[in-house]
């Protein structure tokens, strides 16, 4: 499974109003598997997106909002279940193809703002939220107040072969 089809959401550019966009996305069991076993989770119980879309200039476009996920995963210390929120800020700029990179068009300032792409005249506004969350995701989850106590064995010293040496000589002086 590849990130582009975890969460399948998108916008396309001619449906988004002059106003703006005002959008709530909950996702289904199925993209709530998918995005668990791509994150490497052991479930994502709910998946919540609310943001706003604002055309501009150029035809460029602006998405802020927030999502939360709630993740079950295992605790790396205790094994035990444990639950937890995970919240992302979506801030995203999207721009024309030819307004990125170094085509005669592009703008200077492309790479200090970081923008995403329109792909086909769409918004990809679910592989924005996968990045988000996997870039928030904590890869070794523990419960709370859980520490891991390490304690190295002791393991029994081996004599050294010639301390026999060193004390047949010291008898000898």
């Amino acid at each position: 499974m590849t990130m582009d089809t975890v969460l399948d959401w998108t916008h396309e550019t001619r449906a988004i109003p002059e106003a703006g966009l005002d959008v709530t996305r909950e996702a289904t069991p199925d993209m709530r598997a998918a995005l668990a076993e791509a994150l490497g989770i052991d479930a994502c119980t709910r998946l919540v997106a609310r943001y706003t879309i604002k055309p501009f200039e150029s035809g460029r476009f602006e998405l802020h909002g927030d999502a939360e996920m709630t993740a079950k995963q295992t605790c790396v210390v205790t094994l035990d279940p444990i639950e937890r929120i995970y919240r992302v800020r979506l801030d995203v700029a999207y721009w024309p193809p030819e307004l990125l990179g170094d085509g005669p068009g592009a703008d200077i300032d492309s790479l200090a703002d970081d923008p995403e792409p329109i792909e086909d005249g769409r918004l990809d506004v679910g592989r924005v939220v996968y990045e988000e969350l996997a870039s928030t995701v904590d890869p070794f989850p523990r419960s709370d107040g859980a520490a891991f106590d390490w304690k190295e064995e002791q393991t029994p010293t081996r004599e050294n072969p010639f301390a026999a040496l060193e004390k047949l000589k010291r008898r000898g002086d």
